[in-house]
């Protein structure tokens, strides 16, 4: 979209969860004369920052893939802006081309050579990273928490076995067997590039030739974002590579991390340990390693270390205070498992094939003791349902004589209790709707938030009638209490289990108000008397 002819971006923001939004969105732009306004016409602070030339790069050749030509020209900046959003609504803003009334977006650029003597911080909020002469990251602090710790970051890859040898097992796409391990040196490496401005500051960092890093601190946030770039993994020495970074603390964790289980529970795994069976240790690092698709963290009984994924990921916690992620493999044989195939996916243009490289993001946070089960939870369905963007172009007029600007699904003075998500919330073929809740802790997990909750669906629906509503099975395809008459009942060896599960009360037709115990997930379908038609579902 061409916005030097007058016309504006309208960017529409939709929260599909049930609680308020608050977040930074970043669009990108090709000018540096950009101005955000809301709904209401106020401008709103905004920041430009330079989009990374292997993210630019990236970008460039997805486009070619698809539509086969390159792009006649590339964004050049990102607009970084604040957006917020009312549950189960939407918000819009406007980006325009124009003189800003203040000097609202500000970068600044630091490079480390000729700083040997000085450590560089970065973060304007309580969050802040030290980062040492060398450019390397060496301290977290959180002023509000009173949380520090000392820690470093790090890349290595392992070697994939090749399957010769003593060990005919491979490395490949359904097997990770790695025959040794190799630090990345990041001696010689472009110095890092600091970006700073009212939003959120920025570290670049070029690891090496196919590893490029960016580091974001948000003033209003919390925790630490790190957006990488990976590929392609070099196999010239035809030798397959797993790629891995690890962050690196003093914590004693005493062989002990968690992981989630499929977005939900937390698993204890320790190291070299099997709870049912003696465990015979011959894959140390493999052997160790589990999916990642919410999380893990470790404890030292006076602080946690948190990561959240925005994919699944392989990880573990293969030496004490230290945790790390497996972002990208290559490989070059196969397992033997019934691909018939290496792990060695090339993307091909212009009849030049390449390795994959590959973008992603993870999420670090560090929390007293017992508090970071709040973030994982909260942040982890943020980044499961995160905010929806919709585009249109606007030629002048008044948006909001026409459309409506800004919107909220559930009574503007309600919100879902902290601890329970909204999974699903999807209008079926015979007109009904299918609502699914969740309560996103585990008993025991946190002091005050492993408490039962409860929704009223009337304020969650505060401009329909519930003409009827049934409670089915999580897949909705039977009534719950006909799903519980016919539970199968297992004859099993030993004394009969004790039944402690705790499940919420059933629902009152007259009441409309849902209860959840820790973990639980309850669905149901629901029949509206009416709808109204400014309110579509």
């Amino acid at each position: 979209m061409n916005l030097s002819q007058g016309k504006s971006l309208v960017v529409l923001v939709y929260n599909s969860l049930g609680w308020k939004r608050e977040d930074v969105l970043r669009i990108p732009v090709m000018s540096d004369s950009i101005v955000v306004h809301d709904s209401e016409g106020r401008e709103i602070e905004s920041q430009l920052l330079p989009i990374a030339n292997a993210s630019s790069h990236l970008r460039d050749r997805h486009v070619k893939a698809y539509l086969g030509t390159s792009p006649a020209a590339s964004p050049k900046f990102w607009v970084a802006f604040p957006a917020s959003v009312a549950p189960l609504g939407f918000s819009t803003y406007f980006i325009s081309i124009g003189k800003r009334s203040a000097s609202i977006s500000s970068t600044s650029t630091l490079n480390s050579q000729g700083s040997e003597s000085r450590n560089l911080q970065v973060g304007q909020g309580r969050l802040k990273l030290q980062y040492d002469a060398a450019g390397a990251l060496s301290q977290y602090s959180d002023s509000k928490t009173q949380v520090e710790a000392n820690f470093e970051q790090k890349y290595k890859y392992y070697l994939g076995q090749d399957g010769s040898g003593d060990d005919p097992q491979a490395s490949g796409a359904y097997i990770f067997r790695p025959k040794g391990v190799v630090p990345i040196k990041t001696d010689g490496q472009v110095p890092p590039t600091i970006l700073r401005g009212p939003i959120l500051d920025e570290v670049h960092q070029q690891i090496n030739p196919w590893i490029y890093q960016i580091t974001r601190v948000y003033k209003g946030k919390d925790y630490v974002e790190t957006e990488f770039i990976v590929g392609p993994i070099p196999v010239d020495d035809e030798n397959g590579k797993e790629l891995s970074t690890e962050i690196i603390t003093s914590m004693a964790t005493n062989k002990t991390f968690y992981t989630d289980s499929s977005g939900r529970d937390f698993i204890k795994r320790v190291r070299d340990y099997r709870s049912e069976w003696k465990i015979e240790v011959n894959q140390p690092v493999a052997g160790n390693y589990y999916p990642i698709n919410l999380g893990i963290y470790v404890e030292d009984g006076s602080k946690e270390l948190s990561i959240l994924v925005d994919r699944s990921v392989g990880g573990s916690s293969i030496k004490d205070g230290q945790i790390e992620l497996m972002l990208h493999r290559r490989l070059l044989n196969d397992d033997g498992r019934g691909v018939a195939e290496a792990l060695d996916e090339k993307v091909c243009l212009d009849d030049q094939c390449e390795g994959l490289v590959i973008e992603g993001k993870y999420y670090l946070k560090i929390d007293p003791q017992g508090d970071g089960a709040r973030w994982r939870r909260t942040f982890g369905q943020e980044l499961y349902s995160p905010l929806l963007l919709a585009f249109a172009e606007k030629d002048g007029g008044n948006w909001g004589n026409s459309h409506v600007s800004s919107f909220s699904g559930m009574d503007p003075t309600y919100s879902l209790p902290e601890n329970v998500a909204l999974l699903t919330l999807e209008e079926l073929e015979d007109g009904s709707v299918l609502l699914r809740l969740a309560h996103l802790y585990e008993a025991g997990e946190h002091k005050d938030l492993s408490a039962p909750a409860s929704v009223d669906l009337k304020r969650v629906f505060p401009d329909k009638k519930i003409g009827k509503i049934i409670e089915t099975s999580l897949s909705a395809n039977q009534e719950r209490a006909a799903m519980e008459k016919k539970r199968l009942k297992w004859k099993v060896a030993g004394p009969p289990p004790k039944e402690n599960v705790v499940r919420g009360g059933p629902l009152d037709p007259s009441k409309l108000v849902v209860e959840l115990a820790p973990m639980e997930i309850r669905t149901f379908v629901i029949n509206f008397d009416h709808r109204l038609a400014a309110h579509p579902m």
